[in-house]
């Protein structure tokens, strides 16, 4: 007759925690929660770390005392030294130092300008490198410019090569010309230390309204070739333009902007210097440019609006379209294309 085994038997005396027999159907127990109750773990999608809304800084204190000894004959002085924590308020961190500060970012931004087209970088390049602080070129001009790459390498600004695509980005437009430059806006004058200088001959130019970039950077070209260099404005905005730039080709490098609060304050400041004020504007005017002689010293004021306010008795008017049989005058950098040949051929 075959013996019985042995009933298996469990032996938990010294090993409780290791083991424990369960009933079919018996939950498990649940386990403590391992974090504290007073600090419940964290929601989803609230931030792990908060930043604390104070510090606790190390502070030390004196306090000086003067004891006397047993015999009450003297007295020594004793300094007692503690140090304790003390909260203070979190201040946010930013300044100069800081490279991500909101003022240095705004400081940069009105202090920058993109500048972007094949001649005008060049230019540019040529008068004022050490105003690059960037270059982006496409794959076809980076093979001519092999020297303006050296030259910021070997002064540590960096220069990228990237598709058309990432050019446009680059410079925020479709006409880059394969080439932009972020630079450091070109300094400006005022009108007034301009004219603290005494000269015999000058010619210069007054903005008033002009926005088109086609017209002012059509302007600056024309006045970069008849030699006038000098260029009034009291929106510092319309010259330091980019698609301005582009259109004039590489001749605001040769402009000087000479900046007035006023245009009307301006021209009575030339005026008293002996400037004779020329306008070229929309106007009836029966005065013809072949009659007009120009003076040794000249500004010409070149508005895409009327500048009735800005005419004083003694200006000159000249109509350059007298038998125009258009509802519309010339474009404007046309006309001041034909105003300064006329005044090149008389000096």
């Amino acid at each position: 007759m075959p013996m019985k085994a042995d009933k298996p038997t469990f032996q938990q005396s010294g090993h409780a925690n290791r083991f424990r027999e369960r009933i079919a159907g018996e939950k498990k127990p649940q386990s403590k929660p391992r974090f504290n109750t007073k600090n419940p773990p964290k929601k989803l999608g609230e931030t792990f770390k908060k930043r604390p809304a104070e510090k606790q800084v190390l502070q030390e204190t004196r306090t000086e005392t003067r004891l006397s000894n047993a015999s009450g004959s003297g007295t020594v002085n004793v300094v007692i030294k503690r140090t304790e924590n003390r909260a203070q308020p979190y201040e946010k961190k930013t300044g100069a130092l800081s490279p991500r500060a909101p003022e240095k970012i705004k400081k940069n931004r009105a202090e920058e300008m993109k500048v972007y087209g094949e001649k005008a970088c060049l230019a540019l390049f040529k008068e004022r490198p050490e105003s690059i602080i960037r270059a982006w070129s496409n794959v076809p001009t980076s093979h001519k410019i092999g020297e303006i790459f050296s030259y910021l390498a070997a002064n540590k600004k960096a220069y990228h090569v990237v598709s058309n695509e990432e050019l446009a980005k680059a410079s925020g437009s479709e006409h880059h010309g394969g080439l932009c430059f972020l630079v450091k806006k070109p300094r400006t004058f005022t009108l007034q230390g301009y004219l603290a200088i005494p000269r015999k001959k000058d010619a210069l130019v007054l903005l008033n309204n002009v926005s088109n970039a086609y017209n002012l950077g059509g302007i600056m070209r024309t006045c970069a070739i008849f030699g006038i260099t000098g260029v009034i404005t009291n929106n510092i905005n319309e010259i330091n333009n980019s698609a301005a730039m582009r259109v004039a080709e590489g001749a605001m490098e040769y402009i000087r902007p000479l900046t007035v609060e006023r245009l009307s304050d301006g021209l009575d400041q030339l005026r008293q210097a002996g400037y004779q004020v020329v306008h070229l504007s929309p106007t009836k005017s029966q005065q013809r440019l072949q009659n007009v002689a120009f003076n040794a010293k000249v500004v010409f004021v070149l508005s895409e609006t009327d500048d009735a306010d800005l005419i004083a008795k003694g200006d000159a008017q000249p109509n350059l379209t007298p038998t125009n049989p258009l509802n519309s005058d010339l474009n404007l950098s046309v006309a001041s294309g034909i105003l300064l040949a006329h005044w090149n051929n008389q000096r």
